[in-house]
């Protein structure tokens, strides 16, 4: 029997879920959420994004903007709540959400869970909350202390899952015994649908970067960098593998993807490459709304990345990829295929940039080949 039953579904007119969402997070969580809308028509499904930080860093800003900005462009949800830059700004936003009267909040989260609770609860005093969380603190024993403002808590117990699941299966474990969504397995995996104003803006951004005819070879996605140091490949590692690229594909076109406080500083670097080389090689930012970055994947013909959203958005739209990752949490990694191959770091202190350059490419001959 599900947490939440159907007559509490039933009777519900707006549910809040509450999760810090990094993009990765939300192409595979989103399955699950529309879901759980289609099986719930009736409900207004809300998401509260705010990781309670209440910092201005300007990569967790655009992040959350951008996050934002996907959420609405999709019927299956009303309102988002972003990341908030000051603690009066994050109270504010705790007020706007209490207007909204909820009748149900689920709080997922691996950290946060406890504090999502009792914001959950302060939003809406009379709500029914549940809280998912990865690990019990203490093994549980205090739980009816740490999230006091829960109705229930769900521990995951990944031992009823394969030995080797994705992350899927932990969502869609988490969403069937809170509140009853039901899924074939086959219905899992996220797919990108790109709107086409959005493909005809990629295609007018690749002729004018790639402007000449006589060189349009196979066009290269790269990315070097995430959100921590421990995940980043060198951009001396990118320059490396370029050089070893175009050598086999000499009118090859490559994009480095960076975020916008990294775009400066990377392209200073790439005008020095290039301007000893005839590369084709131009550094790519989202300026205006989220769905240019998936829509240049999709255009790409190879997609090289560390652990980021990057990997995810290349699986979900089909695109050859090879990603880079560390050892830890292996279920966040795309599913072994002919085109996808994940190279983890098991050298040096286990770091991606203990990832030589030479096994990237080697692993690409061995994938075109």
């Amino acid at each position: 029997m599900a947490i939440i039953s159907a007559s509490q579904l039933q009777s519900c007119q707006r549910m809040l879920f509450m999760s810090p969402l990094a993009l990765g997070d939300f192409l595979y969580l989103k399955t699950f959420l529309i879901a759980l809308k289609a099986q719930n028509p009736h409900i207004t499904l809300d998401i509260w994004l705010d990781d309670n930080r209440c910092t201005d860093t300007s990569w967790r800003l655009s992040r959350s903007a951008i996050l934002q900005q996907w959420i609405a462009s999709d019927s299956s949800f009303n309102i988002s709540y972003g990341c908030t830059k000051s603690a009066s700004d994050h109270q504010a936003q705790i007020q706007q959400a209490k207007a909204n009267d909820y009748d149900i909040i689920i709080c997922h989260s691996a950290s946060k869970s406890a504090r999502y609770s009792q914001i959950a609860r302060e939003i809406a005093p009379k709500a029914f909350i549940a809280s998912s969380i990865t690990k019990q603190p203490y093994n549980g024993l205090f739980n009816r202390l740490i999230f006091r403002h829960s109705d229930h808590v769900i521990a995951l117990d990944t031992s009823e899952l394969d030995k080797n699941h994705h992350i899927t299966d932990r969502f869609y474990a988490v969403f069937n015994k809170i509140c009853n969504v039901t899924l074939d397995k086959s219905q899992f995996m996220p797919t990108l649908d790109i709107p086409n104003q959005m493909d005809s803006v990629s295609k007018k951004w690749l002729l004018n970067k790639f402007n000449n005819q006589d060189r349009q070879g196979k066009l290269y996605f790269l990315n070097h960098l995430s959100t921590n140091t421990k995940k980043d490949w060198h951009l001396s590692q990118l320059f490396e593998l370029i050089t070893l690229l175009a050598k086999v594909s000499t009118d090859g076109r490559f994009i480095i993807n960076v975020t916008k406080e990294n775009f400066d500083e990377t392209v200073q670097k790439v005008n020095e490459f290039t301007s000893q080389t005839s590369f084709q090689v131009v550094v790519f930012t989202v300026e205006d709304h989220f769905f240019e970055l998936p829509s240049l994947i999709s255009h790409s013909d190879f997609v090289i990345t560390v652990d980021t959203a990057i990997l995810h958005f290349a699986f979900a739209a089909k695109r050859p990829l090879i990603s880079m990752m560390r050892s830890k949490k292996p279920y966040w990694a795309p599913p072994a295929s002919k085109q996808s191959h994940v190279l983890y770091a098991t050298e040096g202190k286990g770091h991606v940039s203990d990832i030589s350059v030479e096994t990237v490419y080697q692993q690409y001959l061995t994938m075109v080949h």
